[in-house]
């Protein structure tokens, strides 16, 4: 239900309604098939709202980079429309009884798009090369003590301690395999246009630009697919991609401004995806000490104060809904640790900021966002209204989702960031890694806990799945008490195709698209 309070972005949707109006669709060539066309699909161009900044799956990289990377890369396992891991590379996986050992057969006459054969040594590499790497989830394989190539077509994996949510993580961006040899050739150079194991090959453009055209891969074993060429256009702008998509000059965009949903013409058709992740406040756990951020009580005022609804109804229009803990909706384990389910509650945020310097004022406070996201800049109005009530400042700083990142992780004066945490529907323990320890927000954050590092350090050494389970709860409540992350609402974006969901799909729990092969396409 929608408030009955006056939305965010009414100026943009009324410039998107003149657009549209004032619009005829534009012919291109080859014309588009639509979603009742027979498959595969010549072309479908695809509204990223990231630019592609590079290729490189040992990079840091957003939703953008991540999917193309998936796309022009093979993977020992890929991820398929539903978020499991099926085989891609390797022909079969096997594991021991105690889970201890992962057993990888290649496929036969596995090649690059270039026909270069793909080796075992090129899978043992991509291992050498990403486990280190920044944007690699280290949790799934903190405890892998060795990997080994024991024949032409079998690489073994040899874990310390049992993970099953091993297959999943190599289902992820970060394990793309690509020929040690032409790497090493050019270390600077070959990922501006690498050749490819996966379903499509980079055929124009380079990272930086704003188009690149990907073609369907002639040597990629589960071909072919249901489109034959993508063209990747960099659209930063929501309002833009939502006219482009309307008047036909796109095919398929992934974010869309919600509030646009009822402007498109029938032959779009719109679909909201929840991502397996959740909108939050991350605050610098580094800042200076006479910041009011660096006190745990203030952090904790501004969650209790913030009312996560309003964001939802006014923000997000009505497609995040609040959550109640650090894990989206459904997780089994989330224990609920914020109070009241989430309510706000600002007489028990007043009496937390009653004890502490600035009880009567003068705690402002800059929050970085990625400006071109639909609901992003707006959720930090919201609850910069919200926290007003504590005599708080906050300022929205939007900035293109490259350099929000880069001041996140890099800015000695980064107050706070508005963003999204989330392994992607990923395991329990993954994504608590991500959000405390060492992942890719843990990192933004710069949480430096020594009892979140314990707790972590035991869930590593410990087998028993109840026990486990029990970690994974405490974790929560030492997250609540660190009060490094504030959680809002369900991660969730709203797309539009005009292709259907049959060859071109949002994987689901995860933040990425990916194209069918033509033999699995659903009628």
């Amino acid at each position: 239900m929608y408030s009955n309070k006056p939305k965010l972005f009414i100026f943009a949707v009324a410039i998107f309604a003149i657009l549209l109006a004032a619009c005829q669709p534009v012919a291109t060539e080859p014309m588009m098939a639509d979603s009742g066309s027979m498959l595969p699909l010549e072309k479908v161009r695809f509204g990223l709202p990231g630019a592609l900044t590079h290729f490189d799956p040992a990079l840091p990289g957003e939703t953008s980079e991540g999917s193309t990377i998936k796309l022009i890369s093979g993977q020992l396992l890929r991820l398929d429309q539903y978020g499991v891991p099926q085989p891609d590379l390797a022909e079969s996986m096997d594991v021991s009884e105690d889970g201890l050992v992962y057993t990888f057969t290649l496929r036969e006459n596995l090649m690059y798009s270039d026909g270069t054969p793909v080796t075992v040594g090129d899978i043992v590499y991509t291992w050498e090369r990403i486990k280190d790497a920044p944007p690699t989830d280290k949790g799934p394989i903190a405890n892998v003590v060795s990997v080994e190539a024991t024949d032409d077509r079998t690489v073994v994996w040899t874990l310390s301690i049992a993970e099953p949510s091993l297959p999943f993580w190599f289902g992820r961006t970060g394990f793309s395999v690509h020929p040690q040899a032409q790497v090493e050739a050019d270390p600077d150079g070959y990922f501006r246009s690498p050749v490819s194991a996966g379903p499509y090959y980079v055929a124009a453009g380079e990272p930086g630009d704003p188009v690149v055209t990907l073609k369907e891969n002639p040597n990629y074993q589960l071909g072919p697919m249901a489109v034959k060429e993508l063209e990747l256009h960099w659209v930063p702008d929501p309002t833009s991609r939502s006219l482009l998509l309307a008047t036909g000059q796109l095919d398929y965009v992934y974010e869309l401004p919600p509030q646009a949903r009822d402007t498109f013409p029938p032959e779009v058709e719109t679909f909201v995806v929840a991502l397996g992740g959740v909108f939050h406040l991350s605050i610098n756990q580094q800042i200076s000490g006479d910041h009011c951020l660096s006190n745990r009580d203030v952090r904790e005022a501004i969650s209790l104060a913030i009312d996560r609804s309003e964001i939802n109804e006014r923000a997000l229009l009505g497609i995040s809904p609040p959550v109640i803990g650090y894990f989206y909706t459904g997780q089994p384990l989330d224990v609920g640790i914020l109070p009241n389910g989430g309510a706000q509650d600002l007489e028990a945020a007043k009496a937390l900021m009653a004890n502490t310097p600035w009880a009567d004022g003068g705690c402002s406070f800059t929050v970085t966002t990625y400006g071109p996201r639909p609901g992003y800049v707006e959720g930090i109005l919201v609850f910069a209204e919200q926290l007003k009530a504590l005599n708080m400042e906050v300022t929205p700083d939007g900035q293109e989702v490259g350099v929000a990142l880069d001041i996140m992780a890099n800015s000695p004066d980064y107050h706070a960031g508005w963003a999204v945490t989330g392994n992607n529907g990923g395991p329990p323990e993954s994504y608590l890694r991500n959000q405390f320890l060492d992942g890719f927000w843990a990192q933004r954050s710069r949480i430096d806990d020594a009892e979140m590092k314990r707790l972590f350090d035991e869930l590593g050494q410990t087998v028993d799945q109840a026990a486990r389970e029990d970690l994974i709860r405490q974790i929560q409540y030492r997250g609540y008490e660190v009060q490094s992350i504030i959680p809002c609402c369900e991660r969730s974006v709203m797309g539009g195709s005009r292709v259907g969901q049959n060859a071109v799909r949002t994987v689901t729990g995860a933040s990425h698209f990916i194209v069918v092969p033509l033999a699995d396409v659903e009628e």
